[in-house]
């Protein structure tokens, strides 16, 4: 490795964890603006993406305790952005789902930052924003091991 690499990959690592906070930042006022808590934005986002979950598998992938994640999903049942429902193979496990409409009520407020992302991306070629794509997959998977790591090590 060159010094200039080894330059370039703490510059990263510092942008990365500048992105870090900057998405904490928007995620906060975001969840401000649409009077929730940035745990039930978080926990809205896991449920779009990866479909209904139980309350431990959400307690899992957050981090919060078991008690936490009940208060948070009452938070939101009572908002009406996720329903509860018992499983039809095991009624003792209990299906939290996010409720679609409600879902698509918060899509509007990412529409900003989704039309400013596509202004930056229009200045890269299709090779480059490939490449980014692949950065931000891996960075993905980086922080997920080393979340793991970090709950482990307690």
């Amino acid at each position: 490795m060159t010094k200039k690499h080894d330059e370039l990959g703490a510059a990263l690592t510092f942008a990365a964890q500048r992105s870090a906070t900057d998405a904490v930042m928007l995620h906060g006022a975001m969840a401000d603006k649409l009077g929730l808590h940035v745990t039930d934005l978080r926990c809205l986002t896991m449920l779009r993406a990866n479909g209904p979950a139980t309350a431990g598998e959400l307690a899992q992938s957050t981090g919060l305790t078991t008690g936490a994640i009940t208060r948070m999903i009452d938070r939101l049942l009572k908002g009406g952005f996720v329903r509860r429902e018992h499983d039809s193979k095991d009624r003792r496990r209990v299906i939290v789902t996010a409720v679609p409409e409600r879902i698509d009520e918060i899509a509007p407020h990412y529409e900003v930052l989704a039309r400013e992302f596509g202004k930056i991306a229009q200045d890269y070629s299709d090779e480059q924003l490939e490449l980014l794509l692949e950065i931000f997959n891996r960075l993905h998977e980086t922080s997920v091991h080393v979340t793991t790591l970090l709950r482990e090590s307690d």
